[in-house]
């Protein structure tokens, strides 16, 4: 199966891919949350700064929020379910005024 990850703003540029641009991870059927994340750790995980990644969980510190079906929070749980729509999105909070 085909998953897709997208990762936007700052979060996009400090990996050096382009903001929104499909990443596609091949993962076996029936993956789940931290098979998606072990094959991000492979394709991009040396440009992972350690500000953003725990390299000792396997996945993103709390500073990086990820959304999958109808912009719904994904659980902090590498053993969560990944989004029906195999997509997934990353971004880091922002305020502003």
């Amino acid at each position: 199966m085909i998953c897709t990850v997208r990762f936007f703003g700052v979060l996009a540029m400090v990996l050096g891919v382009p903001s929104g641009a499909p990443v596609a991870l091949e993962l076996p059927d029936g993956s789940n949350y931290g098979a998606a994340l072990d094959a991000l750790q492979d394709k991009l995980g040396d440009r992972f700064p350690p500000s953003m990644w725990d390299r000792e969980k396997g996945m993103f510190n709390p500073s990086v929020l990820a959304f999958g079906d109808e912009g719904r929070f994904l659980p902090r749980s590498r053993s969560g379910p990944l989004p029906k729509c195999e997509e997934i999105r990353f971004h880091l909070p922002l305020s502003g005024g």
